[in-house]
């Protein structure tokens, strides 16, 4: 599958381990997309939002913002995502708020396992159907989910549902969403990691445990991989040499250090590779550290084309 396909895709899940830098390559692919002419939707829930600094923007809340042509995002909450399905089937505010905001309705919505879960995920589904005219409003949702032992949970609702309760317009809805979640002609989803231990452990995992729900990854996706500076023998010698030298001056020890450092973290990245190419269904895609103190707009363009390269 390539970019053109993640594309091409009603909806693209981005998941991975807390720390991964899931939402920078969940912000990538969504401006990829969007320069590709897609009119894209970055969804994400309950975050510290990055995405509004990333294009330049205030920070997403819970309504639809435009962060680029054809790029909008919005970071909703239960709450919200409540108070809209409310209001979208009652119509009108007054009914919601008569039938939503009481006090018996709220000490019944809060006992329903799963509930704030679904809301989220039932706003995402409903985008991926939203139109205008007749034409789909989004021809592509990017969702941001949540650290991976959450996103499972989310992601496991839908089939609880449609287990659990009995036959109605809830389970009607919830084999939909199930529907649309294993469908990989609708549905891409992104494994993103880190080339380390415990978050190549936990995407293998990861892997797992979406398969059992019917969702297989299509990609994986490396990121923040060390370059290959201070490896080549001829100048993995120079950096020993100096590094072994008890005299050397300050600036070049400082240089020798962080060679060292560099070299090992590359060596680290490496063997974690293998590990991750081994132990995956998929390819494994590699996405470099990005050497910034801040990441901006350009850097998240950067890696959309690297993206849009690598996975063509």
């Amino acid at each position: 599958m390539s970019m053109f396909s993640l594309a091409d895709r009603r909806l693209v899940l981005v998941v991975g381990k807390g720390g991964v830098g899931r939402s920078t390559v969940a912000a990538a692919i969504a401006g990829e997309c969007a320069r590709r002419g897609k009119r894209t939707l970055l969804f994400e829930t309950n975050a510290n939002d990055r995405f509004g600094a990333y294009f330049d923007k205030p920070p997403v809340g819970t309504q639809i913002v435009e962060l680029a042509p054809n790029l909008h995002a919005v970071n909703t909450n239960p709450a919200a995502a409540l108070e809209e399905y409310g209001l979208m089937i009652l119509k009108f505010r007054s009914v919601y708020e008569m039938v939503f905001e009481n006090r018996v309705t709220k000490a019944f919505l809060r006992a329903i396992p799963g509930l704030d879960d679904y809301a989220l995920l039932g706003k995402c589904w409903y985008h991926s159907t939203e139109e205008k005219r007749g034409q789909p409003v989004w021809d592509t949702i990017v969702f941001d989910l949540p650290a991976s032992g959450h996103s499972v949970s989310m992601l496991r609702v839908p089939q609880v549902i449609v287990d659990t309760v009995p036959e109605g317009p809830l389970t009607r809805d919830a084999r939909t969403v199930k529907e649309l979640l294993a469908d990989p002609a609708r549905t891409a989803a992104v494994l993103v990691t880190l080339a380390e231990e415990m978050p190549v452990n936990e995407a293998i995992e990861l892997e797992a445990k979406l398969g059992a729900l019917g969702i297989v990854p299509q990609h994986v996706i490396a990121n923040q991989i060390y370059p290959a500076h201070f490896v080549a023998p001829p100048v993995a010698k120079v950096v020993d040499a100096l590094a072994a030298d008890a005299q050397l001056a300050s600036p070049l020890r400082e240089l020798a250090t962080h060679a060292e450092l560099a070299r090992d973290r590359r060596a680290l990245n490496d063997r974690y590779l293998t590990e991750l190419a081994r132990r995956t269904r998929v390819k494994v895609t590699e996405l470099p550290l990005v050497f910034a103190p801040q990441l901006e707009q350009v850097h998240v363009r950067q890696l959309g084309a690297i993206l849009a390269t690598t996975l063509a």
